[in-house]
């Protein structure tokens, strides 16, 4: 079941104070795993660790990410990733007007002010064009408002906005359903995967 899941393990981006934040994984409406985010000033860490079991047989996901920003505009990015025995090392940073990150290795040149999916980060949802930081892939990226609607968050049934993001990338086809509340913070989130769906709760 390699590179199932990332599409949502991607950082968060942009608070202006520490907080932490706490999601339980549930996929096919079994909790699998969590992922916290810990947000502070211009730096926001991201850490995803999860196990689950399909036809008979056990897989893991860990995925360890920190990133830098400057306004909207990623400064550095270094992630590490064991996608089930895939492994993954993403860095990232400004050089010479304009974004390098490499991936095991490789690297590729891209345009100065990028960003991740950095879903705590509303501005994403004016790109065309983002990188996911498990595999630092630069993807074409279609996002639409798809409708307002009550949503559960911690027991609560909020009103929110619920959004969606679509990409092709080397994993896969990415299809990401998003909900920010009337303040346009972010509360949940589902992707699809070729088990069941993976949605993200907040603790």
């Amino acid at each position: 079941m390699k590179k199932l899941l990332c599409a949502i393990f991607l950082v968060i981006s942009n608070f202006a104070y520490a907080e932490v934040w706490e999601f339980d994984a549930v996929l096919n409406d079994k909790v699998i795993g969590q992922h916290t985010f810990i947000y502070e000033d211009e730096k926001t860490v991201s850490d995803a660790n999860f196990k689950f079991e399909y036809l008979f047989m056990d897989f893991i996901y860990q995925h360890k990410s920190s990133e830098t920003w400057q306004g909207n505009c990623l400064k550095t990015i270094s992630s590490k990733t064991d996608d089930d025995g895939d492994l993954y090392e993403v860095r990232g940073n400004i050089e010479a007007n304009q974004f390098l990150v490499t991936t095991n290795n490789e690297t590729k040149e891209l345009p100065l002010c990028v960003m991740t999916f950095a879903y705590g980060n509303p501005k994403i949802l004016e790109q065309n064009k983002l990188i996911n930081a498990q595999n630092g892939e630069y993807l074409d990226v279609d996002i639409q408002f798809l409708r307002e609607e009550n949503h559960m968050v911690k027991g609560k049934d909020v009103l929110t906005d619920l959004w969606q993001i679509e990409a092709k990338g080397d994993d896969g086809d990415l299809l990401v359903h998003l909900w920010y509340d009337k303040n346009m913070n972010w509360v949940s989130l589902k992707s699809q995967t070729p088990i069941g769906d993976m949605q993200y709760k907040l603790k």
